[in-house]
């Protein structure tokens, strides 16, 4: 969600204002990801480097961002209609305490819903996400809840801040015109994840620029899955190359003999 500040700036509005306009675009997204039979939607609403901006500009984000959420999690019926989970991932150890309660609060609020999933990647980076994935496995192989040996690619997603919540990526969208990921989901973009550089503001991204992106994703995973299949139906096992040509000529009678003439 990047934009949001040159948004504020371009419009000659207080940079507050820019906020909010990128906390009520955030759920005109969401409703339009759902609409479109979407399921889990993960957004970077902090990064642990923003710690490094002015106090107030982190205690506006951090305002808007549970007023926002609260409004989803109780008040817009269409969400409601969703049944929409909301879930943070990110290191909570450094978020100050009466945030992080009244975060906790919305979040225990939607614990029995489940159709739908809203990460909040609060505060994140993904070096951060798999050292935090690391230290809890060497906690749990100090523990002996763990075999170094059993370590493998699962265990280390399974202790992600997700812990094994989220798929894969399928679609990462970058709005604002930079082409760089900002050490956002690293890990969980590292295979058939299509990624989405957009010189949209965030809270200029609208239904149209979501439906577009999804639009372009779906067309493209159904050329995928044509070729697939169509490289399926090349393959022909041994089994099935027996059954078609070498069976069938096993039981023809032998061709006659060749003779040879001797030329003088």
């Amino acid at each position: 969600m990047d934009g949001n500040r040159r948004y504020a700036k371009n419009a000659g509005l207080p940079l507050k204002e820019g906020h909010r306009a990128g906390a009520e675009s955030l759920a005109k997204v969401l409703n339009c990801c759902f609409k479109l039979g979407v399921k889990d939607v993960t957004v970077y609403a902090f990064s642990i480097e923003n710690f490094n901006r002015p106090q107030n500009e982190i205690d506006t984000i951090f305002s808007l961002l549970k007023s926002r959420l609260a409004y989803i999690a109780n008040e817009d019926t269409d969400f409601r209609d969703y049944d929409v989970a909301i879930k943070i991932v990110g290191n909570r150890s450094l978020v100050p305490t009466d945030v992080l309660a009244d975060l906790e609060k919305i979040e225990e609020s939607t614990v029995s819903h489940g159709s739908h999933n809203l990460f909040i990647a609060f505060p994140y980076t993904s070096r951060d996400d798999i050292v935090h994935s690391m230290s809890e496995i060497v906690q749990k192989v100090k523990r002996n809840e763990l075999g170094v040996d059993s370590i493998d690619e699962h265990t280390v997603e399974e202790n992600f801040y997700y812990r094994g919540e989220a798929e894969k990526v399928d679609i990462l969208v970058r709005t604002s015109g930079h082409t760089r990921l900002s050490d956002y989901m690293l890990w969980q973009c590292h295979q058939d994840s299509v990624i989405e550089f957009s010189n949209t503001l965030w809270p200029n991204f609208k239904f149209y620029h979501t439906w577009w992106t999804i639009f372009k994703w779906s067309y493209y995973k159904t050329l995928i899955l044509e070729d697939a299949e169509t490289m399926q139906l090349k393959k022909i096992s041994d089994e099935e190359i027996n059954k078609r040509y070498k069976e069938p000529i096993k039981s023809l009678s032998h061709p006659p003999f060749a003779s040879v003439t001797k030329v003088a």
